[in-house]
């Protein structure tokens, strides 16, 4: 395998993928990755050679005698020296090959946490390969600035934050301001506590786009194209959700919403739980279908998900209309601003954290809202909000 990329300084995408390579070799059990890779660069790009066993010395002579007529300068070979590095695009001091040997060695935990930018390696829980913003470097990056350090700092990482702070600012005005200002003439509660109320309709809103992402990038795993990954997935998770919603109606005939939300929080935790275990096992099993058998399945799987999804809301709503119903506009308010939140909020956890950690925040978040079902009880108000 021989994979190119572009040469940033300080190094970065080749350092990163040269560590990816590392690991994604010894999950495969080949317990002696120094000797499987090759890794030479040019003045402007490099390319690491991964093989699927040993490189032998007549391989490798054959890299060097490359490099040579070419005017390459090899940075990792299972045999290579000092002598052999930097002689024709010379660095200020040869960055590939340290950090390769860097990263073979006892001490790679160490220069990973040391290194001026995230080297960890991509993986399918975290599959940002262009995720190397510390925020350890940014004050050194910002005193930089006048020679040039701002071009260092990842902007599409720092986009990402500002993003979700505008988020957070413009749903907290746009919500909670008109609340505090209206709420002596329109939002008295005689019935209903706020905060349950806040807290339910937000932790819905995060969760439901929590699990829809996460599993988009489950499905990638299996579908191979983004294409088909966010439209089979957005598409199954908005139609199930939608008939779940739909049915809900016809649980809605007596007054034991709470039971009901209990009975539902229950599936959508268990078929999320289950889905982490037993995913990998059916995408493999099914890995050489046809696109449309793996379309149809992925459907499949994510239908029972998306149904019981699909009720919270509804459940709740119809508890506040009968005897509430003037907090309905705050409720859908407050899960609309959720939804704009959550979706750069998963991206953010998903890349410090991983797509599994996202499922289980949104697991514990449904869960924990059959505590606060909005529904009679004892009287609240803002402060108690």
């Amino acid at each position: 395998l021989a994979i190119s990329r572009w040469i940033k300084l300080p190094p970065r995408d080749t350092l990163k993928l040269f560590a990816t390579a590392i690991d994604a070799l010894k999950h495969t059990h080949h317990d002696s990755p120094q000797y499987q890779l090759v890794l030479i660069r040019s003045w402007q790009t490099s390319t690491l050679l991964i093989k699927n066993g040993e490189f032998t010395e007549q391989e490798i002579k054959k890299v060097e005698e490359f490099c040579d007529s070419r005017l390459f300068d090899m940075a990792y070979t299972p045999t290579i020296s000092t002598e052999q590095v930097n002689r024709y695009n010379i660095l200020k001091q040869p960055y590939l090959y340290k950090g390769a040997n860097a990263l073979l060695g006892d001490n790679r935990e160490l220069y990973l946490d040391q290194y001026k930018f995230k080297l960890d390696p991509a993986t399918d829980d975290k599959p940002y390969f262009n995720h190397f913003f510390k925020w350890s470097t940014l004050p050194e990056i910002i005193k930089l600035r006048d020679k040039g350090g701002m071009s260092l700092i990842e902007w599409g990482y720092m986009v990402l934050v500002i993003t979700m702070l505008i988020a957070v600012v413009l749903s907290t005005v746009l919500i909670l301001v008109p609340l505090l200002f209206f709420r002596r003439n329109h939002m008295q509660s005689k019935s209903m506590r706020y905060s349950h109320v806040i807290y339910y309709f937000f932790a819905i809103g995060l969760a439901f786009l929590f699990i829809e992402i996460a599993f988009i990038q489950k499905f990638f795993q299996f579908l191979h194209h983004p294409l088909y990954a966010i439209t089979t997935t957005l598409a199954a998770f908005l139609i199930f959700a939608g008939l779940g919603s739909q049915w809900s109606t016809s649980l809605l005939l007596d007054n034991n919403n709470k039971k009901k939300i209990l009975f539902v929080i229950k599936m959508i935790a268990l078929i999320s739980l289950l889905y982490l275990f037993i995913l990998n096992q059916v995408f493999v099993y099914f890995a050489a279908s046809p696109v449309l058998l793996k379309v149809l399945i992925s459907v499949l799987l994510i239908a029972p998900l998306a149904f019981f999804m699909g009720m919270p809301f509804p459940l709740a709503l119809s508890s506040i209309a009968r005897y509430e119903d003037k907090l309905i506009p705050w409720a859908w308010g407050i899960n609309g601003a959720a939804s704009v939140v959550s979706a750069v909020a998963a991206t953010l956890l998903a890349i410090h954290f991983g797509f599994t950690a996202v499922i289980l925040l949104a697991v514990f978040l449904y869960i924990s809202v059959v505590f606060v079902f909005p529904e009679p009880g004892t009287k609240g108000n803002i402060k108690g909000a």
